[in-house]
C-alpha cells in the first residue's frame, strides 16, 4: 500500500474546509496514538517494567518526531492547491 504523506493528501485538496476537516482528522489520530503509547507508559511504571518503559518511551519519541517534522509541511500544504501556490518568500516580503 502506498500510502501518501499528510501534507502530500492537504496539497490535492483545494476547498479550504476539506483541508481543515483532513488536518483534523489526522491531528485527532495522532492524538490517540500518543495518548495510548502514554497508558502503555504508566502500566509499565506501575508494575515496575523496564522493558515496557523502555518500548512505550521509544513509541513516544518516534510519535513525537515524526509530528514535529511533519508540521511544517502540513502548514505549508494549507496555503497550496493545485490550481494557486504561495511564494513564502515573496508572502514574508509583503510583511
Amino acid at each position: 500500500m502506498n500510502k501518501k504523506s499528510i501534507s502530500q493528501r492537504v496539497r490535492r485538496i483545494n476547498n479550504p474546509k476539506d483541508k481543515l476537516a483532513l488536518v483534523q482528522e489526522w491531528v485527532s489520530q495522532r492524538q490517540s496514538d500518543f495518548f495510548s503509547a502514554f497508558e502503555q507508559l504508566e502500566y509499565a511504571v506501575g508494575v515496575d517494567d523496564l522493558q515496557q518503559i523502555h518500548e512505550a518511551m521509544d513509541k513516544i519519541k518516534d510519535i513525537a518526531i515524526k509530528n514535529y517534522k511533519a508540521m511544517p509541511n502540513i502548514a505549508e500544504a494549507m496555503l497550496v492547491s493545485k490550481h494557486y501556490t504561495v511564494d513564502l518568500d515573496e508572502y514574508e516580503q509583503e510583511k
